[in-house]
């Protein structure tokens, strides 16, 4: 027999989605069965699979401890082996300035504690801000993402109800922009509406059966040979930066999939960088409003730049 006493990052919510988070290896129809059978109640009292919950309500399941743990997946904690800075804070978020080659989120097993997510929330759960046992449906997460060789910003949410905004705003109300070397020279301002779609291998190509994509270009440094450009997403697809400029013949330079062989000794990888993030004043969570943060690594970008001309 279990009690759980919901809190603030499980409140309003249905049942049964609290319980397929709770219970993620479970299939509906033994969950539905339990609550027919009374095996689950909400404050003492037979619920529907409908039921809404709300902090404090207290969730008693009536299942022997060996068939709940049979049905739960492990939160996986690690000790983290990275060391990221941190770009901004406050009580809703934590916005980190990843570097190149690390991943934001853990793509096997050998990735684990190597990788952003898995940063915050170790982070979160030694300064004791986040308590997984505590918390059992919620884990903080992030809700954008770059790719392992692009630097910048990633934004990770600290309770449900900034997740859950941030993940039903983030294409609208808060404003990414991108800075990238680009090979060959854009003089002008671009908006690039195009499809693009991804095979199984995660190669990205402009394609009629893509998703739609809109890119706008803003050129900020030109030469004959290399331009310096701000990007901003209107949407959010994979590779879609650098699937746009190497379909339109400016590839970001460094970019070993989409781009030219480069054998600079100045740069290694793709030099593309998440470098801004502007909160409009439509977010809902008052912390964020009209709040602007910048990368530390717009720096080397325009230094790059600069030796490169």
């Amino acid at each position: 027999m279990r009690h759980i006493k919901i809190d603030i990052n499980d409140d309003n919510q249905t049942l049964i989605k609290f319980l397929n988070k709770y219970f993620s290896e479970a299939p509906n129809s033994l969950i539905y069965k339990w609550l027919r059978t009374k095996k689950i109640k909400v404050n003492k009292k037979k619920s529907e699979p409908s039921t809404l919950i709300f902090k404090d309500d207290i969730i008693d399941i009536y299942i022997y401890d060996e068939e709940i743990e049979k049905w739960k997946k492990d939160k996986i904690s690690v000790r983290n082996k990275l060391n990221l800075d941190i770009a901004f804070e406050n009580e809703d978020i934590i916005i980190i300035d990843k570097p190149q080659n690390v991943l934001v989120h853990a793509a096997s097993k050998a990735d684990y504690g190597k990788n952003v997510v898995d940063y915050i929330v170790d982070l979160l759960i030694e300064r004791k801000e986040y308590i997984p046992r505590l918390e059992p449906t919620f884990r903080p997460s992030v809700v954008n993402r770059i790719d392992r060789n692009t630097m910048g910003l990633v934004i990770g949410c600290k309770n449900r109800k900034t997740l859950l905004e941030l993940n039903n705003s983030i294409e609208k109300n808060v404003h990414k922009y991108y800075l990238a070397i680009v090979h060959g020279k854009i003089s002008k301002k671009l908006e690039i509406k195009n499809k693009l779609e991804k095979n199984e291998k995660n190669y990205v190509s402009v394609s009629k059966n893509g998703k739609d994509s809109v890119t706008i270009i803003n050129p900020l440094q030109y030469n004959d040979l290399y331009s310096l450009i701000e990007i901003k997403l209107l949407t959010g697809r994979t590779h879609q930066i650098r699937t746009t400029l190497a379909n339109i013949g400016h590839p970001v330079i460094g970019d070993r999939r989409y781009g030219l062989k480069d054998n600079s000794k100045l740069y290694k990888d793709q030099q593309l960088v998440a470098y801004k993030l502007k909160f409009d004043n439509k977010i809902t969570i008052d912390s964020l409003k009209n709040l602007i943060i910048e990368s530390k690594y717009k720096k080397l970008i325009y230094d790059l730049y600069r030796k490169l001309i």
